[in-house]
């Protein structure tokens, strides 16, 4: 089975600290439905002050930058909007991080 991994990291406003952590804490259970819908299995989020580190690893192709979001991310976008650094269209803004090192029950020492 091919596994499909991407990473980045994102920026938040200032002062949107404990909102974000507070809606990462309460997440939709239709963003949840929909993520999981598109292949989505482990997506994980960490934050050190304002930047913001995520990592998602899916059974399917991510899809690309001209896709368009489902209505219910583009509701999250915009309720993120205020906390976070975004584009014109609400989306965050993401800077891509290369993957250089994979330990995994595929690689053996």
């Amino acid at each position: 089975m091919t596994v499909y991994r991407q990473a980045w990291r994102m920026k938040l406003r200032s002062g949107g600290e404990a909102a974000y952590d507070t809606a990462h804490a309460q997440v939709w259970p239709e963003l949840i439905a929909e993520m999981r819908a598109a292949g989505v299995e482990t997506f994980v989020i960490y934050r050190d002050g304002r930047e913001v580190f995520a990592f998602q690893q899916r059974n399917t192709a991510f899809p690309g930058a001209d896709t368009k979001p489902t209505q219910t991310m583009q509701r999250w976008w915009r309720m993120m909007e205020p906390l976070m650094m975004s584009d014109e269209d609400g989306r965050p803004i993401r800077g891509m991080l290369n993957e250089v090192f994979v330990l995994d029950e595929e690689r053996t020492i």
